[in-house]
């Protein structure tokens, strides 16, 4: 065999470059780097089921304000506000609970309020 100085060999054989010593730490590093990057993709999922969840619940609550009321008669017209648009809100009101309103409204614009 060949004379080979110390640090220079890679199993037996001779090799221009040292060992690299640190391969276990490298090794390390990246395990730990694809711990995170699973926790990631974890916070990513459940950030995701959340966005979902909370967009289809305001999708839903617009949708059931942009309805009018079932309990109105259809002989009636929508309750109209002081500006002129109807509100989802207003016409879920039970009829005392919008006369209460309108007579709120009314003292407001009295006192030279808006609406």
């Amino acid at each position: 065999m060949y004379p080979v100085a110390s640090g220079t060999t890679i199993c037996g054989t001779v090799w221009p470059f040292k060992a690299q010593p640190d391969i276990s730490r490298v090794e390390e590093d990246l395990s730990t780097v694809q711990r995170q990057l699973k926790a990631l993709k974890l916070d990513m999922d459940d950030l995701w089921d959340r966005f979902s969840r909370l967009s289809g619940k305001l999708a839903k609550r617009a949708a059931r304000e942009d309805t009018p009321a079932t309990d109105s008669s259809p002989g009636e017209e929508p309750d109209v506000l002081a500006n002129g648009s109807s509100s989802p809100t207003f016409s879920r009101l039970t009829p005392r609970q919008k006369a209460i309103q309108i007579q709120i409204m009314h003292r407001r614009l009295g006192n030279g309020g808006s609406t």
